[in-house]
């Protein structure tokens, strides 16, 4: 099977099972912000009967980030979710590009964005559980695994142009 049908079979089956909705910019967020929920007001169903110490972050063998640890009142799990629902968004809806990977800041906190998509924030647990220094050194290594695997996994007519 292809790279591509494979990519939309991933992509057709996180959907079927994961309702996305694009919420209204909070206080503190980027005004053109496009942010991926599970759905309004509820957390993602994580109905595992195993509870994994971290999830691989990542699509057909390319692995992007770890996410190792709970944080903001989500599980390991729930975030996971959370991510692949709003990776599945940036490679279905826009044109990948890896210099639109960045790190802005959500209370305090660095957040990592693909164009104006939030994608995951780092949290002071993330960097226990990794080993980290500093919520900014994991953010800019968990950017730095975005970048440069996003654009191998992406559909082909979404990637960006070389200028």
């Amino acid at each position: 099977m292809s790279r591509r049908v494979s990519l939309m079979l991933l992509a057709l089956g996180a959907l079927a099972v994961c309702s996305m909705v694009i919420a209204p910019a909070a206080m503190a967020q980027p005004e053109d912000e496009v942010k991926i929920l599970a759905g309004e007001e509820e957390k993602p169903v994580t109905n595992a009967e195993a509870h994994p110490s971290y999830f691989d972050i990542g699509i057909n063998g390319e692995t992007f980030f770890k996410i190792r640890a709970s944080a903001a009142g989500f599980s390991a799990a729930e975030r996971a979710r959370i991510v692949y629902a709003r990776i599945i968004h940036i490679i279905s809806y826009g044109r990948v590009d890896p210099a639109s990977v960045h790190i802005d800041h959500i209370r305090g906190k660095p957040t990592i964005y693909v164009g104006n998509v939030r994608l995951i924030t780092v949290y002071p647990n993330d960097v226990a559980a990794a080993g980290a220094a500093s919520m900014e050194e994991l953010a800019r290594e968990w950017a730095a695994g975005v970048s440069c695997c996003l654009e191998r996994v992406a559909p082909w007519p979404k990637v960006a142009d070389a200028e």
